[in-house]
């Protein structure tokens, strides 16, 4: 089943749940495949569905630790988006570890031989294209670390 028919479907059993944090969860990724699918002017395949779903809880874990800093007064907020990220997870990839990240990072540097900070991007992306599942933050984070 296309990622867009299940998350047709999970709204659809959200509805009759009356489960509102998945429905705005749900509509919220549903809004934001539109407007990609305009932008491209492309059918909403699994590929673009899982780049929106992984942008959007990308911007949410950060919108997560921002109300996390307002103390007591964002804490309800923090939780339901939260809520949201662990949700709409389930239909991303998993993620690899941190030291699986490092392994794949060591590997990349080791193939490319003697490279300096100049040439992050280029190890950034041959680590990226390693496979799916990579987080690009922890990546840049390894690359500068190893490189300085």
């Amino acid at each position: 089943m296309a990622l867009i028919d299940e998350l047709s479907a999970a709204l659809k059993e959200a509805m009759k749940a009356k489960d509102k944090p998945k429905l705005d969860a749900i509509r919220q990724v549903q809004t934001e495949i539109a407007k990609k699918k305009s932008e491209k002017g492309e059918e909403a395949n699994d590929e673009l569905v899982l780049g929106v779903i992984s942008s959007y809880v990308k911007k949410m874990t950060k919108a997560v630790e921002e109300y996390k800093s307002l103390g007591d007064r964002g804490i309800e907020m923090a939780e339901k988006i939260q809520f949201e990220i662990d949700f709409l997870s389930g239909w991303l990839p998993e993620q690899l570890s941190e030291e699986d990240v490092a392994k794949l990072v060591d590997e990349v540097l080791a193939d490319l031989g003697e490279v300096d900070m100049s040439q992050m991007g280029r190890i950034i992306g041959a680590v990226m294209a390693k496979g799916e599942g990579i987080d690009g933050s922890i990546v840049s984070k390894l690359v500068k670390e190893k490189l300085s």
